[in-house]
């Protein structure tokens, strides 16, 4: 039967546009109009025809050029050809997922995939020509010159410049509070150097002449020491001797209690050294930066002619009294609870009352108050030798020079330097020469830490974004649980401990919610006056400021709605005490994580990580017994059980690798479509996640070339996605998993 579409002309006649049967001839009587029709009809599907070889052309070459390494020409025929092809290829083509595949395949090596997955993903150690400039601009060559270990880092970065361009922005559409207005003239009065550096050492020449001078510069007006020392505590927010600082009571996380530590040294281990040459070495040098801050200040001195002497004793027999955190653990001296009369008889030299009570103005505390003492036999000493340097004056040139580090950052560049040059001839390890944006930033975040939150927060975590992360994190959770359920190692009673442990986990996502109450937050800063030019003033604002948050803490109950990490920090925080688990905000970031990537690479990357935090709260519940670590062992090909960190490592990397795949499988099955990455569209979604989580391990554990080709050589997929052959290293004959 014959079937024809036909179409109405508009003087109401049908017209036969096109046959399932071969062209009928055209009758002799057929009206003229109809004639031309047909002639139009045919010139029009010849162009249709030729149209639509050019389009099914140009989507080939698209696939062809896309799938193939990223090079530049490549990028930009992606993006002016993607229009016509993304709808048929699923090709993600908005920039961050350009950027992604650049920065992807800027890591990799594509030679022997099945002989060593460590450097398929991580090659760039071997790539030639890395960290030279790349033609698409400053903020790709930034990335692609930090290895995929560094993504902490690079996240980080993006915080700190999405931070930038907020504080620097004068066209921000929000109507601005009265906090982030102060943030901004903050911000702007650090950025102001030529105005710093005209100052000179003036700002902090007058808070030396308000202590009662500096005796190293031969002018000092001897002062009570623990009347200097209140003063140094309460207006400049500088511990000398020993730290001050708020926690919540072990024994009773709901109640915050004053804690007393000993401080972070100033001056060189090296002066404890007992290599007499390193620490002779050591001392030239000390009394090298001396002299130069002395000269900063516009003091005429050289080595002869300041007795240093006296005060590097002194510093050297503090720090050598102090002691690490394992050495107390070992020791059984992490904390002790004494009052502050206890504390007064034990370390007589200090006025423990009179600066607590400085410390914590206007509130009343009394000798019955009882504080956590980290470290009683530092305090002990500390106060033996302060008794034997006063009344002299080298007890007051160590609290000189500690206010003078404490504010140096906001003084004349040529302070830091010195003391930047003396860590370095020392050996010691030194961040690089920042910029002074970055420099800015950070110390504006330091002051207005809640409001630059809540600016962060505003633009660059959407809804859509909180969205997709907790539904990450549920799956991930999920895929855990289930997984624990099935796990034939686990006994019955470590297996109902982590599922009652992963149950009760609560998770914290993002930021809190008085992140963003601007009311709030104009009340907290209402007694923050910020100059527009003087930035050494309003560095003393910010230390009083400080200290006034330090005395509310200590007014208020420990709650479990507190937040111990900023919401623009990259790093997971597991509070013990209220079990929870705090995801902020600024990990959900590029290159970590972004709403346009493929969930491949978003559970290849993030999931990777929020799983690897999940384990790291289970290991001590259930990874005690020898038969859990001979299991691990076995999986891991280690011959001994003495690599305890290892063991954890590949047990945790291992799972997160494992779980985060089958939740993201789960993923899958629920939705049935997965964008691609251009450049990479070769890849399976499988070996395009494997590629992704590759790259996050490298670099970040204590053996990442065995800890890469140990996590994809035990699950079958990543052999089968690269095709490689039986009995290669990432393809072994027998295989071991602990989360199979």
């Amino acid at each position: 039967m014959e079937e024809s579409c036909h179409y109405r002309m508009e003087d109401g006649r049908t017209v036969q546009q096109f046959s399932s049967v071969q062209d009928q001839p055209v009758s002799s009587g057929s009206s003229g109009s109809e004639a031309w029709l047909r002639v139009h009809v045919k010139w029009i599907t010849v162009v249709l025809i030729g149209v639509l070889i050019l389009g099914v052309s140009a989507w080939l070459l698209t696939v062809f050029l896309c799938s193939q390494h990223a090079q530049t020409v490549h990028i930009l025929v992606c993006v002016f050809l993607f229009p016509l092809s993304a709808q048929a290829t699923s090709l993600c083509q908005s920039p961050a997922c350009l950027s992604a595949s650049v920065r992807l395949q800027s890591f990799m090596n594509s030679s022997g995939t099945c002989r060593d997955s460590f450097q398929v993903s991580c090659g760039w150690e071997a790539r030639e020509g890395r960290g030279k400039r790349r033609e698409r601009g400053r903020e790709t060559f930034e990335l692609q010159s930090l290895p995929p270990a560094s993504r902490w880092q690079v996240t980080w970065e993006h915080n700190l410049r999405l931070l930038r361009a907020l504080l620097e922005n004068p066209n921000y559409t929000a109507p601005l509070s009265s906090a982030e207005e102060k943030a901004k003239r903050f911000y702007r009065a650090c950025m102001d150097q030529n105005r710093v550096i005209e100052l000179g050492a003036k700002p902090i020449q007058e808070v030396i002449d308000k202590l009662g001078g500096w005796s190293l510069a031969g002018v000092w007006k001897p002062t009570d020491f623990n009347k200097t020392l209140q003063t140094i505590m309460r207006d400049y927010n500088t511990f000398p001797f020993f730290s001050v600082y708020i926690d919540p009571d072990p024994l009773n996380s709901s109640e915050n209690r004053i804690q007393i530590d000993q401080p972070e040294f100033q001056i060189s281990t090296q002066l404890n050294s007992n290599d007499l040459k390193a620490k002779v070495e050591a001392l030239r040098l000390y009394l090298h930066y001396t002299v130069s801050l002395l000269l900063l200040l516009g003091i005429e001195a050289n080595s002869t002619s300041i007795p240093t002497a006296p005060l590097i004793i002194f510093a050297s027999q503090l720090s050598s009294a102090a002691a690490g955190l394992e050495d107390r653990q070992q020791q059984g001296r992490l904390y002790q609870r004494m009052s502050i009369a206890e504390l007064q008889a034990a370390a007589p030299a200090i006025d423990w009352l009179g600066c607590l009570q400085a410390t914590f103005h206007p509130m009343q505390l009394s000798e019955s108050e009882p504080v956590l003492v980290h470290n009683l036999a530092y305090l002990i000493s500390m106060s033996r030798y302060i008794n034997m340097f006063t009344p002299g004056g080298d007890v007051n040139s160590y609290m000189i020079l500690s206010v003078l580090h404490t504010l140096s950052p906001s003084l004349d560049p040529r302070f830091t330097e010195a003391k930047r040059n003396l860590s370095q001839q020392l050996g010691e390890k030194t961040e690089v020469m920042t910029p002074r944006w970055r420099k800015c930033v950070t110390e504006t975040n330091m002051a207005f830490e809640s409001v630059l939150d809540a600016m962060f927060v505003r633009k660059a975590f959407s809804k859509e974004k909180r969205d997709m992360a907790a539904e990450m994190i549920s799956d991930l959770k999920s895929t855990l649980q289930t997984k624990l359920v099935n796990m034939e190692w686990l006994d019955e009673e470590a297996r109902s401990t982590a599922l009652t442990k992963i149950s009760s986990l609560a998770i914290k996502l993002g930021h809190p919610a008085s992140t963003l109450d601007q009311t709030g937050q104009d009340q907290l800063y209402s007694e923050f006056n910020v100059s527009e030019e003087l930035y050494f003033h309003n560095t003393l604002q910010y230390l009083k400021f400080a200290n006034k948050q330090m005395v509310s803490r200590l007014k208020r109950e420990a709650r479990k709605d507190d937040w111990l990490v900023s919401p623009l920090s990259v790093n997971v925080d597991h509070t013990i005490r209220f079990h929870d688990l705090v995801f902020p905000a600024g990990l959900f970031q590029e290159p970590f994580f972004h709403v346009d990537y493929p969930r491949a690479v978003n559970f290849g990357v993030i999931g990777t990580v929020i799983a690897n935090e999940f384990l790291q709260t289970l290991y001590k519940t259930i990874g005690v017994s020898q038969r859990f670590l001979l299991k691990i062992a076995e999986c891991s090909q280690l011959r001994e059980l003495n690599y305890a960190q290892t063991l954890q490592e590949d047990w945790t990397k291992n799972g997160a690798l494992h779980i985060s795949l089958q939740a993201y499988k789960s993923w899958l099955s629920r939705k049935h479509f997965d964008s691609k990455l251009p450049s990479l569209a070769n890849l399976s979604n499988t070996d395009l996640f494997y590629i992704s989580y590759t790259q996050v391990i490298c670099g970040l554990v204590r053996d990442p070339h065995g800890q890469v080709n140990r996590g994809v050589a035990n699950p079958s997929e990543y052999s089968q996605g690269f095709n490689c052959p039986p009995a290669s290293p990432t393809n072994p004959s027998e295989r071991c998993s602990l989360w199979a």
